[in-house]
């Protein structure tokens, strides 16, 4: 079969005409790379052999396109190729090209990862290395980038975060806390670090959420029970929002 025409249908792909009347797209790539010119022969195992070359370098543009948006984990490509339906050899031989050519590298990941969670993100180390991990990132590689983490940014960090919290969380003192030290272990700080940063601010009671709490309470309860059932049931409901036994006598003696 002798090659009969060339038509440009997008910046780096031509379709060939043959002429049997049979038509191939393939990459300008895989044209230069098999020097195939006008009016030049190519039998039939030539023709299969262009297509999976053209196959490949298809699944290779499109790796390389998705990674250029942004840094991406092996396993995140990985990920992205069998969306397209990508058969698994194809998927193998562009992750290790892309590998070799240095594209992809998930230590580089790890660290450009690490960089934006700790300078963009709430997040703590230990959710940091969580997210490396789903990312299919090496263990190994995860804990010896988190160990590089500067702990005195982190303190700073965590130290910050808490005082706004403090706006936000309001209540009991001790439910505060309990929800301050729930709230940094989801976004991955060490239980110890939180503890050592709570103990350096004063958290105090809302009294005027109590009060309101109490009144909430107080006018739902008042028709059901007698006073000494009411006292009770009051008392009780308000400890389990974390008021003392002090804050829960001094409110109720108060009404």
């Amino acid at each position: 079969m002798r090659i009969v025409k060339f038509k440009k249908v997008s910046n780096d792909k031509y379709k060939l005409y043959l002429d049997n009347g049979d038509i191939i797209s393939l990459f300008e790539d895989v044209i230069v790379k098999n020097n195939l010119l006008m009016k030049k022969c190519i039998s039939s195992e030539k023709i299969d052999d262009l297509i999976n070359q053209n196959n490949e370098f298809d699944v290779y543009h499109t790796a390389i396109k998705y990674i250029t948006i942004k840094m991406r984990s092996k396993l995140e490509l990985k990920n992205y190729l069998i969306k397209k339906q990508t058969s698994e050899e194809l998927i193998n031989s562009t992750i290790n090209r892309l590998s070799k050519e240095g594209y992809i590298n998930d230590l580089l990941f790890a660290k450009a990862f690490i960089n934006d969670q700790v300078n963009l993100s709430f997040n703590g180390p230990l959710k940091i290395k969580r997210k490396l991990l789903e990312h299919g990132v090496e263990e190994e590689i995860c804990n010896n980038e988190i160990a590089k983490i500067d702990e005195g940014f982190i303190k700073e960090k965590l130290s910050k975060l808490l005082k706004k919290q403090l706006i936000i969380k309001t209540g009991s003192a001790n439910l505060v806390k309990i929800k301050l030290l729930n709230y940094f272990i989801n976004l991955g700080y060490e239980k110890s670090m939180i503890l050592n940063e709570l103990s350096k601010v004063c958290i105090k009671t809302d009294d005027k959420k109590l009060k309101r709490e109490y009144e909430k309470l107080y006018n739902k309860y008042k028709d059901k029970y007698d006073k000494e059932k009411l006292t009770y049931v009051l008392s009780s409901k308000l400890y389990l929002k974390g008021y003392t036994k002090e804050e829960v006598k001094s409110i109720i003696s108060g009404k």
